[in-house]
């Protein structure tokens, strides 16, 4: 568990599924996340991909909860690939519970995922993939340091138009400049 002052990270569990399978089926996490679209989340098909994720043991991966620090499930932020050899990380993260969109916690969140990533976990470069559409993680990934690499236009319909989506990436050099380390 990596501890905030405002959230903790963890692995997830099982019984963290009911939850993000809550989160999943909100309009803003389906309008945000348009690659998925149309999609109905259950919560026996999450428990059934973290059974399977669990007999895998896939080391490219690593899926973990964010939580308030009196142990609230907020949301989930991870790694969906990593290549080690190339020192190449893609993440992940979303605040599923609409309270928490504002006050830090993504943010404190992605801070904790990078600190990670960077000092423990032998990463070069993270990236992601980010809506148009979802201003308060564009915030939180560029206030992160993450810049924008390309961007694909017209990526995802959703409400009749067809929104951008921007690959953004993080140097390590970059992050430890920034924090001084």
């Amino acid at each position: 568990m990596y501890k905030g002052s405002l959230v903790n990270i963890r692995h997830q569990s099982i019984n963290d599924m009911a939850k993000f399978a809550e989160f999943q089926c909100k309009l803003r996490y389906i309008e945000t996340h348009g690659y998925e679209l149309p999609r109905f989340v259950y919560k026996e098909g999450l428990e059934k991909k973290f059974k399977e994720r669990m007999e895998k043991h896939n080391h490219n991966e690593l899926h973990m909860t964010i939580e308030t620090v009196d142990g609230k499930v907020i949301g989930a932020i991870g790694i969906d690939g990593n290549f080690w050899k190339n020192g190449l990380t893609w993440i992940y993260s979303y605040i599923g519970d609409e309270e928490y969109l504002e006050g830090g916690y993504h943010d404190e969140a992605m801070k904790l995922l990078l600190e990670f990533l960077f000092t423990e976990g032998n990463a070069r470069k993270v990236k992601t993939n980010v809506q148009a559409n979802d201003s308060e993680k564009l915030a939180v990934y560029q206030a992160n340091g993450f810049k924008t690499e390309v961007v694909f236009k017209g990526d995802v319909f959703c409400h009749g138009e067809y929104i951008d989506t921007y690959d953004m990436a993080i140097f390590k050099d970059d992050y430890m400049k920034t924090y001084n380390k």
